[in-house]
Formats: structure tokens, sequence, C-alpha cells
């Protein structure tokens, strides 16, 4: 057995020092109210021994709509501030507030909604 020094990792809400990539636009098709911008702070992004990526963070955004086709990822999140509704394909509606977490499967379908700015823990695998 080889001995590596694999770290836990603390995440914190305000990213504690560390610093959050730049306010962007969110710019791709599926946004389809609002004009969006989005930042993040990526504590963890690492291919694993598996078939993909992992990648760990922060991701905050202001309010828009967008309508989500065949999602790339496996992701699980955790609302720190704000709240978000999800319609799925079948018109199911959810809403998440702070302190709410939820997973959001590869291939969903549906609606992200937000009225306001939310912040969100994140922990997502993509495939290869």
């Amino acid at each position: 057995m080889t001995e590596q020094n694999i770290p836990v990792i603390r995440l914190h809400p305000d990213g504690d020092g560390a610093t959050f990539n730049p306010w962007q636009d969110v710019t791709h098709d599926g946004v389809i109210e609002g004009t969006p911008q989005d930042r993040n702070l990526i504590y963890f992004d690492q291919c694993r021994d598996m078939a993909g990526r992992s990648r760990v963070g922060i991701w905050e955004s202001t309010a828009y709509a967008e309508q989500i086709t065949d999602y790339a990822a496996d992701e699980f999140m955790v609302v720190l501030e704000g709240s978000c509704t999800i319609i799925d394909a079948a018109g199911h509606e959810e809403v998440f507030e702070v302190g709410d977490s939820f997973f959001m499967p590869k291939g969903f379908n549906g609606i992200w909604r937000q009225e306001g700015h939310m912040k969100k823990y994140f922990m997502m695998f993509l495939a290869d």
C-alpha cells in the first residue's frame, strides 16, 4: 500500500481568503429569463481513477432562469444563500432554500429558476 498525503478540504462559504473567479455573464442558449452573472471558487477539480472528473466548490449567481436539457453531470448541492425552484420535465416543482440539499442527476431535463442571488456548495461528477 502506497502512503499518500491526500488532505481533507474545508469549504468556507465566503472563501476564507481563497479567491473566487471573477463575475461572468452567463450566455449559453439555455437561459430563458434574465441577464445572469455567476462566479465560482473551485476547491477540488481532479480526474479520478474512475472514468471522469470530480469537482467541488462554491457557485453563486444573480437572478435568472434556464432550460436544462440532458444535464451533463451528477451534482449534489447545498443552498448557502437565496433559493431556487426546479421544475422537472413532468412539471413537478421543488423549492430549495438556505440549508436545503439536493441532487441533480446526469440527464435531468427541466427548468432552473432563481428570483434573486443564490450561493451554493456543490460536488459534481462529470463522466468521460
